[in-house]
């Protein structure tokens, strides 16, 4: 029999590897039962339905499968000899079931997996703000971040490459200065340019630099002579599958220079190449970017609605200016047709701002003490830069998507320069249902967007102008996605 430690030891270790076995059939299923009740939440659909999938997956699948083993065995005349004991069968069976769940999930849906984890994994603590209901849902959502993996399901860096600059020289200013936003008039020296000097790239970036002295002017000389050189090749951007990489036109400096046309890759490479002809040393960024307002057919299907709040593969660019890293987008500047003025929401942009709605794969890109991580990038509310022009700040929701169950819907918002403000929600799922929702004052600066929502899925759209502003031109700053019930 061995002496008694080795008795002992293998006693124990029996029982321990029992135990792993038992803990394995229960955690699985758990697992399983979390992600298709998170998926349920995010895609707002019937919570009764999650806990159907749940209990499929344990019990009901594997005891069915074992009753059915042991009616069969009963039915034979020399039943054989039961190799796995009636517990061993079902925690095996119970992994199989589950793990053909969420290999399938893992293989078809990783990211859309990923992302219900990580935006409503703690459905089940929604309404509830105790302290008991708070160290739940931060366990819940540090859970969920563990199962991070690639933001989107076309890594931005298979279509458009990485950036050049080692992430130990991305050094950012503590707090950046001000003077953001520039003004959106663009320099004559770019409007005005002769058609004789704009021979080559090289040739444009020379006549810039020897015109304009200061570095910050420059860049943004440089922005606006991309934003009026280039227009967006939607179609090349439609481009999916190997049509991708087959018939996608080159996205190098001089080949989008020559074509006036691009892509956000061609955006970036040729703010690269100009800056080095104009002596500023320009970084290209690729990441991810979120937006429901770019580029979105407004009689989209929901899926389209989701991969705009999701996340698409996408390229910007960072200036070296004087020591200091400053962000800058000029696709995402690119939306006026005019020639004397061009946008600047996206150009030199406070980092805490550009990063409402870009994330680079590189987290020191972000130029923040603390980057977000994909979860939480994921998590935040999605809003733009704009919102920081217009002085306003958002007091809650803290998630990007939320449940109402009595069909309204609120936004509180922080507005002390009294910016005018105007929402509306409309129903995701290619319906042109809209709802006008109301702006009322609330204590001190405060104001709340209220919606009155019907049962389905909702993006609630905010948009806001200066106080007094003469175009009464209101911007767009933030959509959140709300799943009424």
């Amino acid at each position: 029999m061995g002496s008694r430690p080795a008795r002992v030891a293998w006693f124990v270790g029996k029982h321990v590897l029992r135990g792993l076995w038992i803990s394995t059939m229960v955690l699985t299923p758990a697992f399983g039962f979390w992600l298709a009740s998170s998926l349920a939440a995010y895609e707002n659909a019937s919570q009764w339905l999650a806990l159907l999938v749940g209990l499929l997956l344990f019990p009901l699948l594997p005891v069915g499968w074992d009753l059915i083993h042991v009616w069969r065995r009963n039915r034979q005349t020399v039943p054989r000899k039961q190799i796995l004991t009636r517990l061993d069968r079902l925690v095996l069976r119970t992994l199989l079931v589950n793990g053909v769940f969420l290999a399938v999930m893992m293989w078809q849906a990783p990211q859309l997996s990923f992302r219900a984890l990580a935006v409503r994994g703690d459905w089940i603590v929604d309404g509830c703000d105790n302290i008991v209901c708070a160290k739940l849902r931060g366990g819940i959502l540090w859970l969920a971040d563990r199962f991070e993996g690639r933001w989107h399901e076309d890594a931005a860096g298979d279509d458009y490459g990485a950036s050049d600059i080692p992430p130990e020289e991305i050094v950012a200013a503590p707090e950046l200065p001000g003077g953001w936003p520039l003004a959106t008039t663009v320099d004559l020296r770019v409007s005005a340019m002769p058609e004789s000097v704009q021979t080559s790239v090289a040739a444009v970036g020379q006549y810039l630099a020897q015109r304009i002295p200061d570095r910050k002017q420059l860049v943004k000389a440089l922005h606006d002579y991309v934003v009026l050189r280039l227009t967006y090749d939607g179609a090349t951007a439609a481009l999916t599958g190997e049509e991708r990489y087959t018939k996608r036109p080159s996205q190098q400096g001089d080949d989008v220079w020559r074509a006036r046309t691009g892509v956000c890759e061609g955006y970036a490479r040729l703010m690269v190449a100009l800056g080095k002809a104009a002596g500023v040393e320009i970084a290209y960024v690729t990441g991810y970017i979120r937006d429901t307002e770019r580029d979105v057919d407004p009689n989209a299907n929901l899926d389209v609605v989701k991969a705009t709040l999701e996340g698409y593969g996408h390229a910007w660019n960072a200036a070296k200016i004087d020591g200091v890293w400053y962000l800058l987008d000029a696709t995402w500047d690119d939306t006026s047709d005019g020639k004397t003025e061009v946008p600047t929401t996206y150009l030199l942009t406070p980092p805490k701002l550009f990063r409402h709605d870009h994330l680079p794969e590189e987290p020191a890109w972000q130029l923040v003490a603390v980057p977000l991580s994909a979860s939480e990038f994921a998590r935040q509310p999605l809003l733009s830069p704009s919102i920081g022009r217009l002085g306003v700040s958002l007091i809650s929701p803290s998630r990007s998507q939320i449940t109402v169950t009595d069909g309204e819907a609120e936004v509180l918002l922080d507005n002390p320069y009294r910016a005018e403000l105007v929402a509306y929600a409309t129903r995701a799922g290619g319906t042109s249902e809209e709802v006008r929702c109301k702006v009322e004052p609330r204590v001190g600066t405060h104001a709340a967007v209220v919606c009155e929502l019907p049962h389905g899925q909702y993006e609630v759209k905010l948009f806001g102008a200066p106080a007094g502003a003469r175009s009464r031109r209101y911007d767009y700053f933030g959509t959140i996605l709300v799943n009424s019930r």
